[in-house]
């Protein structure tokens, strides 16, 4: 597979108010790790000389690329015209900083190591023909890369537009002449950055261009000969990491990564089964862990994705990672406070992951009194799934939604497809209250409710924390197929796609 080269970001572009968050939104503990080397090192502080030439400046902006944002780390005034100076006792975080004009506009990315007592010469122009760094080995390293990408791109463009032109005059000999020289220069490129990487493998800017470059999947192919898509893909989400560094917390303070953070979680693996995504997830942290800062933060990441996910069945992904990390010592950072919460957490939605057997449940209907009840088993069902209705008589969104359910529900009977039944269960405290909606919208599936039952089921279905309404639908083994309320008119098709899943799962076994 040929490689396109990437070119850094190099002429001006403008950042916006907005743009520019405050140092305080870093967290204050992902500002230092216990593997963080920066805290072994001598404390000899920093001091970054920048020469703007022609710059007009009364303040300029050091800020670092941190989670898709710009953090503004330090500001100041000029010490003579054109000349900025940051110095002080303390030393910056590793990774990829800019710094920005005092309207805002881009002047230098460049990148903060080891050494943190550098002085660069720029322009207003960000032109990198312009540019000289002293003392700093990785930011010439990297300018000598923008420089030849400067060149680069500039011929790049010449050569494309007479390409063009010989196209449109039908000259097709110039035209492949001009092709060549593109493709030449593209080889020339991919050879200087491969160079790059090898004789500087632990810059920070050598393995940004090297998380740059594409995965290679190999042709593989079935028995008969055709691709094998299935396999591709999985060697695909196996190995999409291999040129990222996962054990170098310096990969977060750099821009690309939060973006395939997002498109590997939330789009590669998304939509996998939860056994699936849990396999990856384990493999991508096992990854992380020589790095407890880099661990901390992808740890933290990935819980709030799944925890907070809408995706049907992340919750068991969110499960999971707590309970093979936040639960298990792991996260040093977490409190005994913090820790009760994730185990109180994770004790709710234990027992209504998908894939759960419901316990039975024995509730009264509305002829509940004292000398005459009668009881519902939400087991005795003569359909093959059963929706659990949590709803509040009280509440304008579970009228709302019970009444798209009736349609539902009355559609289906009419045409003889109806292959559900709702177990309708009605928790509010004023039982007059409740009698009264049950009577009044003479809804034709099982009604219970009056706050009895042969256990606390508000406890065990967590509708203290979810509110209402809640649905959840079984199957006929009474396993939890869906712990979350869907559109009233999807139900239809999600139970048809779920007879599709099981039957697939069938034959492959």
């Amino acid at each position: 597979m040929k490689k396109t080269f990437i070119l850094l970001l190099l002429s001006s572009f403008f950042i916006g108010i907005s743009g520019i968050s405050a140092q305080n939104n870093v967290p204050k503990n992902l500002q230092k790790s216990r593997n963080n080397p920066a805290n072994y090192r001598d404390k000899d502080g920093h001091e970054l000389i920048f020469n703007v030439k022609d710059s007009k400046d009364t303040l300029v902006y050091l800020v670092i690329h941190y989670n898709e944002k710009l953090i503004l780390k330090d500001s100041v005034k000029p010490a003579a015209k054109g000349k900025f100076v940051f110095k002080g006792t303390d030393r910056y975080d590793d990774g990829m900083y800019s710094l920005v004009s005092m309207d805002k506009k881009l002047y230098l990315n460049f990148i903060l190591d080891n050494n943190q007592h550098f002085e660069y010469n720029l322009d207003t122009t960000m032109n990198p023909e312009n540019f000289s760094v002293k003392n700093s080995p990785e930011n010439d390293e990297m300018l000598r890369f923008q420089k030849k990408t400067s060149q680069a791109s500039q011929l790049a463009n010449e050569w494309a537009k007479k390409r063009k032109a010989f196209e449109e005059a039908g000259n097709t000999d110039s035209v492949n002449y001009y092709k060549e020289k593109l493709s030449g220069i593209n080889d020339e490129m991919t050879a200087f950055i491969e160079d790059l990487i090898a004789r500087n493998p632990d810059f920070l800017f050598s393995k940004m261009q090297k998380s740059y470059q594409s995965i290679d999947v190999p042709e593989l192919k079935m028995d008969d000969g055709t691709p094998d898509y299935q396999k591709q893909a999985a060697y695909y989400r196996l190995h999409y990491w291999d040129n990222f560094d996962l054990g170098d917390h310096r990969f977060i303070y750099i821009p690309s990564f939060e973006p395939k953070l997002k498109d590997y979680f939330q789009k590669i693996l998304y939509h996998q089964e939860v056994d699936t995504i849990n396999k990856y997830i384990d493999i991508f942290l096992k990854k992380t862990e020589k790095d407890t800062f880099m661990y901390h933060y992808c740890c933290d990441w990935l819980s709030y994705q799944f925890e907070t996910s809408k995706v049907i069945g992340h919750d068991a992904v969110f499960y999971h990672i707590a309970k093979t990390n936040q639960l298990q010592g792991k996260c040093y950072w977490l409190d005994e406070d913090i820790i009760a919460k994730y185990q109180k957490r994770i004790a709710r939605i234990e027992p209504i992951l998908i894939g759960k057997i419901a316990p039975e449940l024995f509730i009264p209907d509305t002829t509940l009194t004292d000398d005459m009840t009668q009881w519902h088993s939400s087991y005795r069902i003569n359909k093959p799934y059963t929706i659990l209705w949590f709803y509040d008589p009280d509440c304008p969104t579970c009228k709302k939604e019970s009444k798209k359910l009736r349609e539902v529900y009355d559609s289906l009977q009419a045409i003889g497809k109806r292959n559900f039944e709702v177990y309708a269960v009605g928790n509010d405290s004023d039982i007059d209250r409740w009698k009264k909606y049950v009577k009044e919208n003479n809804y034709p599936w099982i009604q219970v409710g009056g706050n009895k039952g042969n256990m606390d089921y508000l406890e065990y279905f967590n509708i203290y924390e979810m509110g209402n309404p809640a649905m959840f639908i079984l199957n006929s083994r009474h396993e939890i197929i869906l712990n979350k309320r869907i559109d009233m008119h999807n139900i239809p098709q999600f139970l048809e796609e779920y007879e599709k899943m099981e039957e697939a799962k069938r034959k492959q076994e």
